[in-house]
């Protein structure tokens, strides 16, 4: 189906494009335009769902300079992190930037993401936690410049930049394989963003080219959280044979929750269990043990972001949208013991 463009909506109005345009840019028309002009208007644009062209206003030279950026929930260390990475090149490169945290609700980030838009912010950097393929789609096809970052959404024409979540995965498994642990537990997020997939396929992957087997009744679906990880915790050490030696945790937050049951359990990391978390949050080297964790390039991931941005509001924006795979670093520290 063909964009609605502000010539449609003027003609449906029966009034001149240039009308049409002081109504979107809320110029002080009601000085000298009839209230009946202006609701003809603002009636056609509701008939036609018609949506201004952001990245037409820029060309115009009607950029705000502004980035929206959106991310699951600041409260979580890792992507207060992140915002504080975009944020700073934002800064350096004279972009502002509006934050918002849609507490992991797919429907509130979709109010935020229509917020933006209304606000005119040049482009929006998005963290989803599950907007599908389709929704984001849509919002590129109305003009809104939209660059991913942490998590991908496969078939979504738009650039991407997040860390290589398989690798890490592997490297947090191998070394734990290394310092002769054969029975793995994994305390992984929720199933539908791509990085807990990876995460935890890298893992029993390097499991398997090891010559182990993965345990189903050793990995533990939860939501990201400390709670979830001190709940999966509670129940691995309720439910083992005694047999499990480590646990590789989806993120931080949840490895931090997973050594809290186990010292409640009147035992001890390293000694009786060895534990690695993921996304090497600034607390984890001052925690007691050290955490040893995957580390993710959050300064890197944020510059690529921004450069992607600065693609896609210029003049000639680039046809294929890249993404862009960082390396992870594992971070060795104090929470693992060899065997």
């Amino acid at each position: 189906m063909a964009r609605v463009t502000i010539k449609d909506v003027a003609q449906k109005a029966g009034v001149s494009i240039t009308t049409v345009s002081r109504v979107l840019n809320d110029k002080k028309v009601d000085e000298y335009m009839r209230k009946e002009t202006k609701n003809r208007i603002l009636q056609a644009i509701k008939d036609l769902n018609f949506k201004p062209d952001k990245r037409a206003q820029s060309l115009r030279g009607l950029r705000t300079k502004i980035i929206g950026l959106v991310i699951p929930n600041r409260l979580d260390p890792y992507f207060e992190q992140l915002a504080a990475a975009v944020e700073q090149v934002c800064y350096k490169e004279g972009y502002g930037v509006l934050l918002c945290s849609s507490q992991n609700s797919i429907e509130r980030e979709s109010v935020y993401i229509d917020l933006l838009e209304r606000q005119k912010v040049d482009a929006i950097i998005l963290s989803t936690v599950g907007l599908k393929k389709d929704e984001l789609n849509n919002l590129i096809e109305r003009g809104i410049p939209i660059v991913l970052v942490d998590e991908d959404v496969p078939g979504v024409n738009a650039p991407a930049v997040f860390a290589n979540n398989y690798m890490g995965g592997c490297q947090a498994t191998q070394y734990l394989i290394d310092l002769g642990h054969r029975r793995i537990s994994f305390v992984t997020g929720s199933m539908n963003p791509l990085s807990s997939k990876d995460r935890l396929r890298g893992g029993c992957e390097t499991l398997k080219k090891n010559g182990l087997e993965p345990d189903r009744e050793l990995i533990k679906e939860r939501d990201c959280t400390y709670e979830s990880g001190f709940e999966a915790g509670k129940q691995l050490l309720r439910e083992s044979r005694d047999d499990f030696t480590a646990i590789f945790c989806s993120n931080d937050l949840m490895a931090f929750g997973a050594m809290q049951a186990i010292r409640e359990k009147g035992m001890k990391v390293p000694d009786d269990y060895s534990i690695v978390g993921f996304d090497d949050m600034y607390f984890s080297s001052i925690s007691s043990p050290q955490l040893t964790t995957v580390a993710q390039p959050l300064k890197e991931m944020a510059t690529q972001a921004f450069k992607s941005i600065k693609e896609e509001i210029s003049e000639n924006p680039p046809r294929e949208k890249k993404h862009h795979f960082l390396d992870t670093r594992l971070v060795v520290r104090e929470s693992c013991r060899k065997l």
